[in-house]
């Protein structure tokens, strides 16, 4: 086996030139498959016109998914073994196989979910469910990732993790998304996206929806990756092609005959789209030489460093795949060198100098890091999971072995391109700060504020905000009072109005439905529900000027500063339990306070020294962030990286690095007095439950996810486009009910001829396709002509099937609408779809027969026949494609110039000179002399027209009718 080495980005890749690649096709009713020359062969028969393809190469195997019988099953690569897996499976929209756990899994659009089974169809699952509309999912294994296509209110791109959690959005786009592919050796998502009109583009991203790149690309049904190039169903040449998955540009044929139809699925089979990073693909640094390829298998193996005795550590070694570490036993430190252990010997002189801990050598004073930390260029300083500075983590920080780590994020957030930082998903954040007479609403930057609500008499310092209810809750020290108002400022309550003397802090318990404040005059703190009932003290004892307060919901625990004779810092449980001091050393005036609850830290600051800090919630791992740069700051806010200042002294607003404090930015000029802040996101306040509230929108079933409501439907329904109403399904209409059909159901509900509206009668909602009746005494809905079904839930009769339509069977064929059906002539016939011709193909050159052969003309179709003295098979044919232009002998030619526009919705004008005519061959879906008629508009003017003939003949009737009536009359008057 040869191993070849391809060098780039910095990367090496240790390639195995094992079999040669080939395609898989869905095409037309069987699976086929083609080299890259483009010859095919067909290996599997009857698998349906509409599926879906994947392989599994290690098992030999592949599977496909008929979309339209919901039918999932499998076969050898080479055809044999074929098995079903799965039936009755409606609503497939996407099949992939995960070659690591030997899953298959599969989306479906009208359950919204994300299925999976063993490879032998055992062992079904759901992974994922309450999705809006998933489709064309596919899967990185090694990676551990599934990623799909929303086709919800907003178009999305989709990932999660294997087992269905860590659920995020990847990317959202204005245009629909219709295809994904996935590319494993770049680790990049690739999509086709349809914007309004036929305009097409490709796009691609990384996992995490970064680094994008889009270029323009023709109409594509299906497409697959294989290194530098991206496989293409091209719909409009019915060909394969590919193009440069960087560039785009113009795309090259696979194969160089044209297919009958778009194949409907194409997959390249090949180890390299298949990959196991540790056996066949493996990335390895330029700089090192952790893997070797082996001459006997086709795989990679870790070279054992340890083993080699070549690692350099002076006591213990041990090995990480591609890699190995340096360790130390008990009472010995590891050098910054990372390969030198030395006993513990204290420093003398420099111990203060290093920032965690200084040890004695013969060299002199080193510096040296906590386990796992390594030393920074400065050789004081550490950084690491361990260190203070998190590894350089703004979340999670994950120690891979001593010197190397990994970033990683909570729910709700997404790693950003330098892989340490996290960014909140969803909305953009605000902030919302008390400005003594009114409260404002600022956006991150600064550039936008707007003006919530005022109070000109008012000295409002203290506020927070509800996120299930939206409201925002605020005291007023000079008027003595508390109230609430709605985010958008349109609603306003009075809380309390007595009992209160300066209140100067405020904080809402989001999941246990409680308000908290400080009464700085009264020295107590207190707690009512949000709506200002079960009003009682919290605590009175102990406590002298409490001012800021802030809730941790989940450690169940309340924080709160007090700028009284003994400033701190303190907490209790939400029982008023466990009491306890959290800092209160080198205090004056404890301020203000915030909850990360991203880091699980504390932040505080200090009105008279200046000064900002920050601890973990018990008060450990003390640090000061900010001295004397933000002039008296009044209150803090954290959310993602970025700690919010209030300075009263300056009446300004700061925005500063919530770790180190450095680069502050002024956000603001105010000009009044800023006072308590806070930041709006649905992440700031985790285990908000925004259902609770008027079931957060959702018309039926309501999920509470990372602070947002995600609406699904009962069975039998299917969420609308605003994204929180309901649709029964099967049904063409598509919106909500429009004001007429309610304006009719409110009617008949309310006839008088109803004696009395009882509320099953007030449950009431008619199907779209229903009308509202009377029926012995009470209101009931009954499905219109042409559906079936109870009337709140009505499904389109086919005619065609239940054998209904009276359409030609010979000549004609059914096809079923909304309520109806409409009868087309078959290929080979011409007409309005009652009264069907044959078309004379021979005559009219409409046929492919050979130079050296004759055209018969038979009844919807034709056939050659070689002339005398040539021989060949004997073919028969239908017309050619309505999308050729026509160019034949001098029988039919193709329309002048000045016709260009004859034919309307891309039809073909041919001009006949013996009859001196013009027409036109329509594209399929239009008819009519100019192509001018949709099949459904046809239809409705045939209807129209069958009316008024009706209508006519109605009265001709009765106009004999009378005419005879007045005879008849007249005879007997004058005979008697």
């Amino acid at each position: 086996i040869l191993a070849t080495w391809l060098f780039f980005s910095g990367f090496s890749i240790c390639l195995f030139k094992d079999p040669e690649p080939y395609l898989l096709l869905g095409l037309g009713n069987s699976i086929q498959r083609m080299n890259l020359d483009g010859d095919q062969r067909r290996i599997v028969s009857r698998v349906g016109r509409s599926i879906l393809l994947d392989f599994h190469l290690s098992e030999g195997t592949m599977f496909w998914a008929d979309t339209h019988t919901g039918q999932i099953s499998r076969a050898g690569l080479d055809g044999t073994r074929r098995q079903k897996l799965l039936s009755s499976v409606k609503g497939i929209t996407g099949l992939a196989v995960d070659w690591i756990e030997n899953a298959v899994l599969w989306s479906n659009a009208e359950k919204g979910t994300i299925q999976r089974m063993d490879t032998d169809g055992r062992n079904e699952k759901i992974v994922l469910r309450d999705l809006s509309q998933p489709r064309s999912v596919v899967v990185d294994p090694n990676e551990r990732y599934i990623f799909w296509l929303s086709d919800g209110l907003t178009p999305s791109l989709q990932r999660s993790d294997m087992t269905g959690g860590k659920r995020t959005t990847v990317l959202k786009a204005a245009d629909r998304l219709k295809i994904l592919a996935i590319d494993h050796r770049d680790r990049r998502l690739f999509w086709v996206q349809q914007g309004q009109g036929v305009h097409t583009a490709m796009g691609s991203c990384n996992y995490d929806g970064n680094i994008i790149n889009v270029f323009n690309q023709s109409q594509s049904l299906r497409m697959t990756i294989f290194l530098d190039y991206v496989c293409l169903t091209d719909s409009k040449s019915k060909r394969i092609i590919r193009v440069n998955k960087y560039t785009g540009g113009r795309g090259e044929n696979v194969n160089s005959k044209r297919m009958p139809q778009p194949p409907a699925d194409v997959k390249v089979v090949h180890p390299i789209n298949q990959p196991h990073l540790k056996h066949t693909i493996a990335f390895v640094e330029k700089s090192t030489t952790f893997f070797f390829c082996s001459k006997l298998s086709s795989s990679l193996s870790d070279i054992n460093e340890c083993a080699l005795w070549n690692h350099g550590c002076s006591l213990g070694c041990e090995n990480a795949p591609g890699s190995y570490f340096c360790t130390c036993p008990k009472g010995y430190l590891l050098l910054p060198d990372l390969k030198t252990c030395q006993e513990t010997k204290p420093c003398v002189e420099n111990a203060t100098v290093c920032d965690h801990a200084c040890v004695h050598t013969a060299e002199g004073d080193v510096c040296v890091c906590p386990e796992g930390s390594v030393l920074n260029s400065d050789g004081r300083s550490c950084t690491g999971c361990l260190s203070a500075d998190q590894g350089g983590c703004s979340q999670m920080c994950v120690t891979l072995y001593p010197g190397r780590w990994v970033c990683e994020c909570q729910p709700g957030y997404q790693l950003q391109p330098d892989e340490k930082h996290c960014a909140a998903a969803g909305p953009p954040m605000y902030l919302l700060f008390a400005n003594m007479v009114d409260i404002k609403q600022i956006n991150a930057d600064g550039k936008k504020s707007k003006t919530l609500l005022q109070e000109p008499r008012g000295g409002i310092i203290a506020l927070d905000y509800d996120p299930v209810q939206k409201q925002v809750y605020f005291a007023d020290k000079n008027l003595k009072r508390i109230e609430r108002a709605s985010l958008d400022g349109g609603f306003r309550e009075m809380l309390f109005s007595t009992g209160l003397d300066s209140p100067e802090g405020l904080a809402v318990d989001w999941v246990h439905r409680k308000l908290y404040w400080t009464d700085r005059g009264l020295s107590s703190i207190s707690r009512s529900g949000l709506n200002g009932v079960d009003r009682e003290i919290f605590i009175d004892e102990d406590i002298q000027k409490p001012r800021s307060i802030a809730i941790h919901p989940q450690a169940q625990k309340v924080y709160w500063t007090d700028m009284g004779s003994r400033p701190a810092v303190e907490r209790s449980g939400l029982n008023r339990d466990v009491r306890e001091v959290v800092v209160s050393t080198g205090m004056v005036s404890p301020s203000g306070l915030a909850v990360d609850h991203g880091s699980q830290r504390l932040y505080w600051c200090d009105l008279s020294r200046g000064v900002i800090e920050s601890a973990n919630l018990d008060g450990s791992d003390r640090h000061m962030l900010s001295e004397n740069q933000v002039g008296r700051p009044f209150d803090v806010a954290v959310f993602e990286n970025v700690l919010w200042v209030s300075d009263w002294e300056g009446h300004l607003l700061y925005r500063i690095d919530m770790r180190t404090g450095r680069n502050p930015e002024r956000l603001r000029d105010i000009s009044i007095q800023p006072a308590a802040l806070v930041v709006v996101h649905p992440l700031v306040k985790p285990g908000a439950n925004v259902c609770l509230y008027e079931n957060g929108g959702c018309a039926q079933v309501c999920e509470s996810r990372l602070g947002l409501a995600h609406c699904s439907c009962h069975s039998k329904h299917v969420l609308s486009a605003d994204g929180k109403n309901c649709l029964p399904i099967n049904t063409s209409f598509t919106g909500q009910y429009n004001e007429n059909k309610i304006k009719q159901w409110k009617e008949c509900l309310s006839n008088n001829s109803v004696p009395e509206l009882t509320r099953d009668n007030l449950r009431l909602i008619c199907d779209v396709n229903a009308q509202c009746m009377q029926k012995e005494g009470r209101a009931v809905c009954q499905c219109v002509t042409g559906f079936a079904g109870d009337g709140e839930l009505c499904v389109d009769v086919d005619e065609c099937k239940a054998g209904l339509a009276d359409c030609s069977v010979s000549e004609a064929e059914c096809v079923n609408t909304a309520g109806g059906y409409f009868c087309q002539c078959k290929t080979g016939f011409t007409g309005d779809g009652q009264h069907c011709m044959d078309i004379d193909e021979c005559r009219l050159d409409m046929h492919d027969c050979d130079v050296n052969a004759e055209c018969l003309n038979a009844v919807g179709k034709y056939q050659c026949r070689c002339r005398p003295g040539a021989s060949s098979w004997p073919s028969t044919g239908s017309p050619l494609d309505v999308t050729s232009p026509w160019q034949h002998n001098n029988s039919m030619q193709s329309c002048p110039s000045t016709h260009n526009s004859y034919c309307l919705y891309d039809g073909v004008c041919f001009y006949f000179p013996e009859m001196e005519s013009y027409a036109c061959n329509c594209v399929l879906g239009y008819m009519g002399e100019r192509c001018q008629f949709s099949d459904l508009e046809w239809w409705e003017l045939q209807q129209a027209e069958e009316e008024k003939r009706r209508n006519m003949a109605i009265a001709v009737c009765i106009v004999l009718l009378i005419t005879l009536l007045s005879i008849a009359a007249c005879i007997t008057y004058c005979c008697g």
